[in-house]
């Protein structure tokens, strides 16, 4: 398999489709969706996906820690995803102005698994500071456009 796929696989094609799913959630905030109605619609989609996903390929075993890991990430991206939801519906705010800043998601996600998951030996720190700021300062940029 050619190196470039992995990164075409988990990081290109999410990036869009999750930039399109912002759009479709502005789409249903302005449609007068509130938080809740959008988070049950939301999470059927999801149900459904995995449940074709499950049909598609054999599904690993379960577990229970698997189970509780999954179900905490679904937990902790429901309660973004609902925030998300009422900073459009309620305050109207532009999404092109919110996207920047939770996309500095990438940093919290970066410092939970240099941390907890000791991944950090695995970091070159100038890299990563000089990274940190760009994220930062085009965040800062591109949401106070």
């Amino acid at each position: 398999m050619n190196s470039l796929w992995p990164i075409v696989i988990g990081g290109v094609l999410p990036a869009l489709f999750w930039g399109i799913t912002a759009i479709f959630q502005k789409q249903s905030a302005t449609s007068a969706t509130g938080s809740a109605v959008y988070l049950i619609a939301f999470g059927a989609a999801c149900a459904l996906a995995g449940l074709i996903a499950a049909l598609i390929w054999r599904p690993a075993p379960w577990t229970a820690e698997g189970l509780g890991f999954a179900a905490t990430s679904g937990a902790c991206f429901a309660v973004g995803t609902g925030l998300i939801s009422f900073a459009l519906f309620t305050y109207g705010v532009p999404v092109s102005k919110l996207a920047p800043i939770w996309s500095c998601n990438a940093l919290v996600t970066l410092a939970i698994g240099a941390v907890f998951l000791g991944e950090a030996s695995e970091l070159d720190i100038i890299k990563l500071v000089a990274g940190t700021l760009l994220i930062i300062s085009g965040a800062l940029l591109v949401s106070s456009a």
